[in-house]
């Protein structure tokens, strides 16, 4: 039996040995064989090639935009009322009725003007009294002179009496007395009838009459309001944290609603001394000049407040700013290439950022097209307009990363880190 499978097992190895020995001596075999041999060396020839031929770098369109000193101003905002620097209610100082009125309501009046007339009869006819009660006096007056020297010059030669002497000296006293009083009663009625001609007190405008001719008015009575309005004043609320910076004959810049396009010129006059407790904040008023009367009091004015200026501060656009989980970077372009580099920010106004740190002014920053970038790539530089910026630009506060500036539309808020 043993020797049975020993000989199954040498048929079987002298069958595959027969078997490989056909396939190896068949010609498709050899011809495939080769193929594959020569395919393999082309193939291995063909990497080492590609990877000894240097390899083509790849560029990035980009726009960029050039670090832009800008003057930056430090303002503080108020809102508050216009007001006439002066003004005063026209009212009479004696009784009487209303003869004639000499302006032109809603206009300008200038200092002096005669505005109102009240009638004056009554006081003309009293100082046609007084006047003949002086003279009658005067002549009593200069009777009693007479009589006191001639008493005089009779006591001293003892032709008469002391007591004689000093009846005279009394009536002499007494017509004295009398044309001092009636002087004084004449110059009253002067007075009065002075006080009949109502006068502008200073250059205004003038509001709407309040009486109209012939009426009967009292002494107080109002008449009409003259309003100086050039300057125009207009008082508004200043933070407490601002107390250090606000000085007097510091700008200011006014605007109102009826001229939405326009700006107004003018300097702090005063400056509260005091905080006001409930609400941390002091008052300061400030004088607007308005020749041409443009500004009316009682209408609601915004009030930009400089309180410092800082020049040629760099300034990107806010686009050119790529926000990382620590801050912002921007993308300067050198040499062709995009070098990451970190900044920090300052004031956002109307889309432009302050850059403290990390950039000088002159240097190029990718503007649009830095989402591909992460330092160090090949750009080329895709011409567009660069947006401009204005001269001057108001300082505001700077939001953090993360966080959105309330009531700023152009603050950044800073995306997925890079």
């Amino acid at each position: 039996m043993a020797t049975s499978e020993k000989q199954a097992e040498r048929q079987d190895t002298t069958t595959s040995r027969g078997w490989i020995a056909r396939l190896l001596l068949n010609p498709w075999t050899v011809t495939i064989v080769l193929l594959a041999i020569v395919g393999g060396t082309l193939f291995y020839m063909q990497e080492e090639e590609a990877e000894e031929a240097p390899r083509e770098e790849r560029t990035y369109p980009v726009e960029i935009e050039e670090v832009t000193g800008v003057t930056l101003a430090d303002t503080v905002r108020g809102v508050g009322t216009l007001r006439a620097s002066e003004s005063v209610v026209i009212s009479p100082e004696v009784a009487g009725r209303i003869r004639a009125i000499h302006f032109e309501e809603g206009g300008a009046v200038e200092e002096g003007d005669l505005l109102f007339e009240l009638d004056d009869d009554r006081l003309r006819r009293q100082r046609t009294v007084r006047e003949a009660g002086l003279r009658s006096i005067e002549v009593r007056l200069a009777n009693a002179e007479r009589e006191l020297e001639r008493a005089r010059r009779l006591h001293r030669e003892g032709v008469i009496p002391e007591d004689q002497l000093d009846r005279a000296q009394t009536e002499y006293d007494a017509a004295v007395a009398e044309q001092e009083r009636l002087e004084a009663e004449l110059s009253l009625i002067e007075r009065d009838l002075a006080d009949t001609r109502i006068k502008a007190p200073f250059d205004g405008q003038i509001s709407e009459r309040r009486v109209d001719r012939g009426a009967y008015v009292r002494v107080g009575d109002s008449l009409a309001t003259i309003y100086r309005t050039d300057p125009v004043e207009i008082g508004f609320s200043v933070p407490e944290r601002h107390l250090g910076r606000v000085r007097r004959e510091q700008s200011v810049e006014l605007m109102v609603a009826a001229y939405p396009e326009q700006s107004f010129e003018g300097i702090v006059h005063f400056i509260s001394p005091s905080v006001d407790e409930a609400t941390r904040t002091f008052r300061v008023r400030a004088r607007v000049p308005n020749p041409e009367g443009d500004l009316k009091p009682g209408s609601f004015g915004t009030v930009v407040l400089t309180v410092g200026v800082r020049e040629d501060r760099p300034m990107v656009s806010a686009e050119s700013l790529v926000a990382t989980r620590t801050g912002y970077i921007v993308y300067v372009v050198e040499d062709g290439r995009a070098h990451r580099r970190e900044v920090r920010t300052g004031m956002r106004r109307d889309g432009m950022a302050e850059i403290l740190e990390g950039a000088e002014i002159g240097e190029m920053v990718v503007r649009t097209g830095h989402i591909r970038l992460s330092g160090g790539e090949q750009v080329s530089i895709v011409e567009e307009e660069t947006p401009s910026l204005p001269d001057v630009l108001e300082e505001g506060p700077e939001p953090p990363p993360g966080t959105l500036e309330a009531g700023d539309s152009n603050a950044v808020t800073p995306g997925g880190a890079r």
